[in-house]
C-alpha cells in the first residue's frame, strides 16, 4: 500500500492529497491517476528528447550521405525514450465519445462536421 501510495503522491494530482484522503479514494480512481501520470512522463521524457532525435537523426544522415550506399532517412522514434503513439488511450476513448455524442444526434451538423476531422483523420 506504500508503494501504491508513492506512485500516487508522484501524480499532479496527487501532491495535494494526503494519507487520510488517499486511503478513501475508490481503487480505480487511484489506479487510473497513476497511470495517466505515467503516460504525462513519458510524453514530458519525449518532449525533451525531440531536439536531440531530430539532431541525431540528421548527422546520421550526413554520415550516411558520404557512404555510396542509398539509405533512407532515420525514423526520428527510434532516437526517443519512448515509442511515440498516435492513437494514445486517451484518443481512442475521446473519439467513442464524439460517435456517441454523433449517432444520439446531441451535436450540431457544422460540430458533427468539424469531429469528423478528429475522429477519421485519414479523410
Amino acid at each position: 500500500m506504500l508503494s501504491l501510495y508513492t506512485e500516487f503522491r508522484a501524480t499532479p494530482a496527487g501532491q495535494d492529497i494526503g494519507i487520510d484522503n488517499f486511503v478513501r479514494l475508490p481503487l480505480k480512481l487511484i489506479h487510473e491517476l497513476i497511470r495517466l501520470g505515467g503516460e504525462r512522463d513519458k510524453r514530458i521524457a519525449n518532449i525533451g528528447s525531440v531536439s536531440v532525435a531530430r539532431l541525431t537523426g540528421i548527422i546520421l544522415s550526413i554520415a550516411q550521405s558520404f557512404s555510396k550506399q542509398k539509405t533512407t532517412a532515420p525514423d526520428i522514434d527510434a532516437f526517443l525514450p519512448f515509442p511515440l503513439e498516435d492513437d494514445n488511450g486517451f484518443m481512442v476513448e475521446t473519439r467513442e465519445i464524439y460517435k456517441k455524442l454523433i449517432s444520439a444526434r446531441k451535436l450540431p451538423l457544422y460540430v458533427i462536421a468539424e469531429l469528423n476531422k478528429v475522429i477519421n483523420p485519414s479523410r
